[in-house]
């Protein structure tokens, strides 16, 4: 039977070492909490429901125009925009900045709808707005969209504990 070969101190302290520093290190493969994006959308969510409810109960009246709501539009735009480059501040936040980036063009969609609503009310004269039938299936797509984002940051914050 063959003995083994003892090992040399400086190899067993180079081990244990080497052990320690791998022990140590944890690998982070995604950005940490970030209690303002969480806040940020949150808020964007609220002025979103908002909207879409108030879209509704004008379904059938001028104030439904894209004229009469288009500052909805950019001030949503600014709040993505700032969540945005907030997002995109943070390291290894990849996945947050592409959620950011489809709720960016849902928003773009939605508004090119409206545009076409008014459109087609100008051109036939007869008042045409994003209906009440029309505003559920948006608002559950856009509420998807908040929660995923939502979900990734709460994620985060438990990984924290």
């Amino acid at each position: 039977m063959k003995m083994l070969k003892t090992t040399t101190p400086l190899s067993a302290i180079l081990l244990a070492s080497m052990l320690f520093v791998v022990s140590g290190c944890a690998v982070k493969l995604i950005a940490s909490y970030d209690e303002t994006t969480d806040k940020n959308v949150t808020a964007l969510q609220r002025k979103f429901e908002t909207f879409l409810t108030d879209l509704e109960a004008k379904d059938g009246l001028p104030e439904c125009s894209y004229d009469k709501n288009s500052k909805f539009y950019s001030e949503s735009k600014v709040d993505l925009s700032a969540i945005k480059v907030r997002a995109e501040a943070i390291p290894k936040n990849d996945i947050t900045v592409q959620q950011v980036s489809l709720l960016d063009s849902s928003l773009d969609s939605l508004e090119s709808l409206h545009k076409l609503k008014d459109k087609k009310s100008k051109s036939s004269g007869e008042l045409k707005c994003i209906s009440a039938n029309e505003i559920t299936p948006l608002r559950n797509a856009f509420n998807s969209s908040f929660t995923a984002i939502l979900k990734l940051e709460l994620e985060k914050k438990r990984g924290e504990d």
